[in-house]
């Protein structure tokens, strides 16, 4: 999975707002996402062994290419400022 979708290493420490993340249940589906191109290309990195940031601006293309590729995602939203 790493050379996949590398663990996200941050510069700095601080509070992103309105972020979107990709949750799956173990590390083999966030592997296999992350090696279909058509998926990886919103990946930014890993937070987690299951969890992903997702490229801003892009989690309806993700969800999208998410349900092409049959799976079936869930959206949550975070309360609104």
């Amino acid at each position: 999975l790493a050379t996949l979708l590398p663990l996200f290493n941050p510069r700095e420490r601080g509070l992103h707002l309105k972020v979107a993340v990709l949750e799956v249940s173990d590390i083999s589906q966030l592997a296999e996402l992350a090696a279909n191109p058509k998926i990886r290309r919103y990946l930014l990195a890993r937070l987690s062994d299951t969890t992903a940031l997702v490229d801003p601006g892009h989690a309806e293309q993700l969800e999208a290419a998410l349900l092409a590729a049959g799976q079936t995602p869930k959206r949550l939203r975070g309360a609104s400022s």
